[in-house]
Formats: structure tokens, sequence, C-alpha cells
């Protein structure tokens, strides 16, 4: 009995200074960072309209009350080509001064050089420069409806696109899978046929049939032509079966593209195990953060 009073004693004193060791604080000090600028723009000769986002950053431990305080009002924006003042960005109205928008005076030009800054009164001046890639051939893309049969069930499409590599440069290629959707009804004034809806969906290929292509954000598939210069490549992905058409884009991207959307890949599946180092996401923004992307795009529908 003695002795059982001796060890229920001793757990006591055990528990007693777990709860005190656990009830501890730790004061840390927050590391050092700089203030700066934020914000994403990846365009191509496709579009007719530039958006920037402005937003800044916070330090690691810094407590942040509300998403907007992310926004940053009060900014500048403006396009350089070839060194001189090409476009301003204009805030959509005084409520929203952190989005800046702009009509682009004319497709961007192949071999051009073309730079984004960004000013504010409280942050370092941010720029990025990007040369406009060159021209590409998309000889075709076709379709093999149903081709394969998983292990469980399941069927693919696969799909076929041929890309002709312009020789003498290291080209990056990015290749998107969409499927259309459209809805037929009848015009409620005429009676004729009447398209009601009209959308696409990125897809996100299962598997791809050469190894060295890579994931990137939002289903891209990321490719280089160190294996195919100046050659004709057949890009091959299978994806869910089914009916619709398919649109097919291609785009040949900068070398900061290819870096920036394999990293952000990589640091979204790496937050879902912490036991992986963090990775940091690739920026080409001088004294900011961020990414400033220009590409070469080509679209074909396949049915």
């Amino acid at each position: 009995m003695k002795n059982i009073l001796i060890i229920l004693c001793l757990s006591a004193i055990a528990l007693t200074s777990c709860e005190s060791f656990f009830s501890q604080t730790v004061e840390i000090d927050p590391p050092p960072y700089e203030k700066q600028l934020s914000f994403h723009l990846n365009l191509s000769d496709q579009d007719t309209v530039a958006e920037v986002i402005l937003t800044r950053n916070f330090g690691i431990l810094e407590y942040v009350p509300s998403q907007n305080q992310y926004l940053v009002y009060g900014g500048a924006v403006a396009l350089l080509k070839n060194g001189q003042p090409w476009i301003a960005l204009q805030p959509v109205s005084t409520d929203s001064s952190f989005l800046l928008r702009g009509t682009l005076p004319e497709p961007f030009q192949i071999g051009q050089t073309y730079t984004v800054r960004a000013t504010h009164p409280d942050f370092p001046a941010v720029e990025a420069t990007q040369i406009v890639p060159g021209d590409f051939q998309l000889d075709s893309a076709k379709v093999k409806r149903e081709a394969i049969s998983g292990p469980f069930g399941d069927v693919y499409d696969l799909i076929d696109v041929y890309i002709q590599d312009a020789p003498g440069v290291r080209n990056y290629y990015e290749v998107k899978v969409f499927t259309l959707l459209f809805n037929i009804g009848e015009d409620p004034v005429t009676g004729e046929p009447d398209t009601l809806f009209f959308g696409s969906y990125n897809l996100y290929p299962e598997d791809f049939s050469d190894p060295s292509v890579l994931n990137g954000l939002q289903g891209g598939a990321l490719l280089s032509d160190q294996f195919f210069e100046g050659k004709t490549y057949k890009f091959q992905a299978q994806v869910y079966a089914n009916s619709n058409p398919y649109l097919i884009q291609v785009r040949n991207i900068t070398e900061d593209y290819y870096k920036w959307s394999r990293s952000y890949l990589e640091k979204l599946n790496s937050e879902e195990n912490f036991l992986v180092e963090p990775i940091s996401v690739f920026n080409n923004l001088k004294d900011g953060l961020g990414i400033f992307t220009l590409a070469r795009e080509k679209r074909v529908i396949i049915e």
C-alpha cells in the first residue's frame, strides 16, 4: 500500500511538471522582411486587355485582420514597349483603385521587348521585362475516342497534338486541353434553334506519353524543345472520355513562365504535406513579388 502511495505521488508531481512545461510561453522575434508590391500578369498575343490586381506582402508572423489588407490602393501600373511608354493602366473605379485595367494598343509583337512597371508612394518601384517568344506551327490535332481502358474500368480519350518547333532558340511550350459544352434550344421569339449556353472547362490530363512533360498550373502541360529542336513534336495526353468537342491551346511561353508555373504547382502540392520543406515560387519582379510573362498562343478545336 505504501508503494502505491509513493507511485501516485510521483505521478502527480510528473503531471504537474508536464502541465507547467506545456503552458510555457515562447517569444519569437519575427524575421525581418521588406514591404513590397505584388501582382501577376501573364499575357499572350491574343489578349486585348491587360489587368492587374495590386497587392502587398506581410511578415510571416504578422497578424493580418482581413484579406482586404493585402490590397494596395492608389498605385500606378504602366507597360513599356522597347523602353518607351506604351500604355498606362487605369483604376476601374475610385473605390477599387487596386484593380487597374487598360486596352492594349495592338497585339504583342514577336521579338519585341515589353516592361511592366508598378509604383506607389509607400513601396519601392517594381518592374519586369519580357521578350515575346517566336512563332511556331500548330500542324494538327486529333482525338481518338475511348482509345484506352484503365485497370478499374475507366475509359480515356487520347489527344494528339503536332507542334512544329522553330530551330536556333530554346523554346518552351504549354499545352492545355479544354472541353466545350453547348446547350442548344429554341429562341423563344422566332422558334429557331439557338445556343443557350456555351462554355469551356480546362481538363487535367491523367497521363502523358512523354515522361519529360511536366504538370503546370490549372492542367497545363509544360515542355521544352530540348529533345526536338527544329522538328515536329507529337504531344500526347490521356483525358477521361467524353462526347464533347475539345479545344486545344498551345502557347510558346518564356522560360520565366515555365519556372513560375512549375514551382507554383509544386508549392501548392507541398502544402498538403507538412513534412516537406517549403518551396519558393519563382519570381521575376525586381524589388517586388510576382510574375510578368508574355506568350505566343494558338488554338484549335477538334471534334
